[in-house]
């Protein structure tokens, strides 16, 4: 397979860094992205070790300005860009009634603006058999007490994923919305309650997913990836 050029965000940690590695083993490079240097790094060094190249962009999805460099810096390898996995994502747990203003918008703009952003600006970087991936969750489909606005920002992903999906078809570029249940992040180390993660989904089988779909010719597409563990539902 020729070597693609491959922007994931939230690549510090959990899917984000799984995905990078899952793509660095198929020889691609990658550009990864976070607002955690340290984080980066450790991921960068993972990447070189599972046989990839890769470009370190510190970045906060929610800055355009931010976005706008990331996407550059990965054009500028071969002058296209072939995959991006907007990554980055992260969910504040309350009753929406105690939800403070500024943590529902955290939340919306980094899960929601973020993609938005990324996919705007990368979509111009892109020919026929690029491909969009975009991080929902089961909680865009179904809302959860006190995920209010975490399954706001997911149901949105999936709302604006179907309108660019319509928009990019002409042009041959993919895009993907990936749809897992629970997964073992560093998220659940500050969601109240206990939790079973045993019967959550590690981030490597998502990345694995993101990957196979990828690897699809230009003429499939796959609309919608939905992952579950085994056991079911928490």
């Amino acid at each position: 397979m020729t070597k693609r050029v491959v922007i994931v965000t939230g690549a510090g940690r959990g899917i984000g860094r799984a995905t990078a590695l899952a793509f660095a083993a198929c020889g691609d490079h990658v550009v990864v992205a976070s607002r955690s240097q340290a984080e980066l790094e450790a991921t960068a060094e993972l990447v070189r070790h599972a046989g990839g190249e890769t470009t370190l962009v510190l970045c906060d999805v929610t800055a355009e300005p931010h976005v706008r460099r990331l996407v550059d810096t990965a054009a500028a390898i071969t002058g296209i860009v072939d995959v991006v996995v907007c990554s980055a994502g992260g969910a504040v747990v309350a009753p929406f009634t105690e939800l403070s203003l500024a943590a529902w918008e955290q939340t919306v703009r980094v899960s929601l603006t973020g993609t938005f952003l990324l996919c705007k600006h990368a979509a111009g970087h892109m020919q026929s058999g690029g491909h969009l991936f975009t991080l929902a969750s089961i909680a865009g489909r179904s809302g959860f007490p006190n995920w209010s606005a975490y399954s706001a920002a997911k149901f949105g992903v999936l709302g604006f994923s179907e309108a660019i999906r319509a928009e990019l078809r002409p042009r041959g570029i993919k895009v993907t919305a990936v749809i897992p249940g629970a997964v073992d992040t560093p998220l659940w180390e500050h969601v109240p309650g206990e939790w079973n993660r045993a019967n959550m989904l590690q981030p490597g089988d998502v990345a694995r997913a993101i990957v196979r779909a990828a690897g699809e010719p230009p003429c499939v597409s796959i609309d919608e990836i939905m992952l579950g563990h085994i056991a079911g539902k928490l």
